[in-house]
């Protein structure tokens, strides 16, 4: 069985409180997956005060689909995968270095799903100084390869793997030697969520759907939230691209005041405009 290829800076971590709004982000390529191609998943960790929509975006280079949060001072794209098959999940960085590199002109989600199409040419546009964001960690994938990148304030980051074959994972807090001193001094939900993961992709592969689909509903990584008011676990969002590039979106949507639903989409059918988004809650 082929090694796995792992992010395993967590053991030299400062510890570090991270932000209520937190994700994890995992990521399988090659021959790690059943059948090949790769597999992208994010749990999104919110406090519950937005709805979340699925919105397909026609303007630009290239269409996308996207979950969209609504109804908060934090609304707007949270992960998306453009008619190339470019697939990009963010997490929010700790709360103290994201306040330090607000910038208004930082490049966004919505944009790079609209430029680019492939993990290589958005990050080859990153290395050339074309874009760059506000801090916060990246998961990349489209139907071949897989990567990671951690930003920091002032145009800093990391790419702390690419790659075609292995796994990829990350949750609030920087692991890459050179912006893991951004981390503060005390770690919590995002340590465990990290070493949780990490214990589960180490279970081994390969992986399909159906095993991300349970790792995404284990009780570390779907947050029930300790009161009404507290961040908890809002949507599961899995995409599954083969190696032909054909692709199908899993999505588990936790919206407040909404029961918990569960949905299968043929990437096609969504970029066809086969199906009614408006119904997806």
């Amino acid at each position: 069985m082929p090694k796995l290829l792992y992010l395993l800076c967590a053991l030299v971590l400062l510890a570090a409180p991270v932000r209520a709004d937190a994700c994890t982000l995992w990521a399988a390529a090659g021959p790690q997956v059943a059948g090949g191609g790769t597999i992208i998943v994010k749990n999104r960790d919110w406090r519950p005060d937005n709805q979340q929509k699925i919105r397909l975006a026609t303007k630009g280079k290239y269409r996308f689909i996207y979950l969209e949060a609504e109804g908060n001072s934090f609304s707007g794209a949270k992960q998306g995968i453009n008619e190339k098959g470019l697939a990009i999940v963010l997490a929010s960085a700790p709360r103290e270095v994201e306040r330090a590199g607000k910038n208004a002109g930082m490049t966004k989600l919505r944009i790079l799903l609209a430029s680019y199409a492939s993990v290589q040419e958005a990050l080859a546009a990153l290395k050339a100084g074309a874009w760059v964001t506000n801090p916060q960690f990246m998961v990349l994938a489209d139907a071949k390869e897989i990567a990671c990148v951690e930003f920091g304030p002032g145009g800093q980051y990391a790419v702390v793997a690419q790659q075609g074959s292995g796994v990829v994972f990350h949750t609030n807090h920087y692991v890459s030697p050179q912006l893991e001193p951004l981390n503060p001094h005390k770690l919590s939900t995002s340590l465990d969520r990290y070493n949780k993961i990490s214990s589960l992709l180490q279970a081994g592969a390969p992986f399909d759907v159906q095993k991300f689909q349970a790792f995404s509903t284990d009780p570390t990584l779907w947050r029930a939230g300790a009161t009404p008011s507290t961040t908890r676990t809002l949507s599961s969002w899995i995409i599954r691209q083969m190696p032909d590039g054909s692709g199908t979106l899993y999505l588990r949507m936790a919206n407040p005041d909404h029961p918990v639903k569960e949905y299968r989409f043929a990437l096609k059918d969504l970029f066809e405009g086969k199906v009614d988004l408006s119904l997806v809650q």
